[in-house]
């Protein structure tokens, strides 16, 4: 963790925090007032039915533990895990605004006991080493420098813990030309994942696995925006089902799907 090739140089450290500004500032503004709070709703439309993320869930217990929610944003998955029995649930973010948000949220869930919440860098977090038994994150990896995360993960990890994230992958080509399409659906810096950062994870993270959802589905995601509400479920479960079978018997095409989910251990 303190070596050499592992330390970031001066200037990547300035690139960097020129990063971080930028994704400060696109969650306090862009994404209440610009092109993510116009555009996103509609993507998440079309993803609709189809939409995998629940599944996250299965890939931990929490119960008991002290967990970290890494990106937290305003909360959401914090809260729930604290509601679900874990001892502390921890949660940071770059985001001020994004923070209060997640205190508020706690408080009306009456979890506030159970949760602490403030703002911090997913690079260099600032919590002493195995600090946490479980960290999860939503949507945040493909945000940041993946090799300084995946160290600081590792160091904040306790021995036998486990990390476990949702990412969006970037190989598809039809979510490749949708994301040119709607740049203001996202911030300038992220980075979708790509099997070279399946390779980085398994360098750092021996008991490394992964998983996909959501290929099949892929093209089919405009019909939610047209199709009624009962339509949408019916299509939506032929289609997963689909998925399934597509993503097992055929393992190559496994990133092009939507979604990945990596199992750090």
């Amino acid at each position: 963790m303190g070596s050499p090739e592992n330390t970031p140089t001066e200037t990547e450290t300035e690139d960097r925090d020129a990063v971080l500004e930028r994704e400060a500032d696109f969650w306090t503004v862009d994404a209440r007032e610009g092109g993510f709070a116009r555009i996103r709703p509609w993507i998440n439309k079309a993803i609709g039915e189809f939409s995998r993320d629940e599944e996250f869930f299965r890939y931990f217990d929490a119960k008991g533990k002290d967990v970290l929610d890494y990106g937290c944003g305003d909360g959401r998955i914090a809260v729930r895990l604290a509601a679900d029995g874990a001892r502390k649930v921890t949660g940071f973010d770059i985001s001020e605004g994004q923070i209060e948000a997640a205190r508020r949220s706690a408080q009306a869930k009456g979890v506030a006991d159970r949760t602490e919440f403030l703002v911090a860098d997913a690079h260099a977090t600032g919590f002493p080493d195995d600090s946490f038994d479980l960290v999860v994150g939503v949507a945040i990896l493909h945000h940041l420098d993946l090799a300084e995360a995946l160290h600081e993960i590792r160091r904040i990890l306790r021995p036998g813990g486990r990390a476990v994230f949702t990412e969006p992958l970037q190989h598809n080509p039809l979510l490749r030309l949708g994301r040119k399409l709607t740049p203001g659906a996202r911030t300038p810096d992220e980075h979708p994942l790509t099997v070279e950062d399946w390779a980085l994870c398994a360098s750092i993270f021996p008991g490394f696995k992964h998983t996909e959802q959501e290929f099949v589905t892929i093209p089919l995601m405009p019909l939610n925006l047209v199709l009624p509400e009962s339509a949408r479920k019916r299509l939506a479960r032929r289609a997963i089902r689909a998925d399934q079978a597509a993503l097992r018997k055929f393992p190559s095409v496994r990133k092009y799907a939507r979604t990945t989910f990596l199992i750090l251990e």
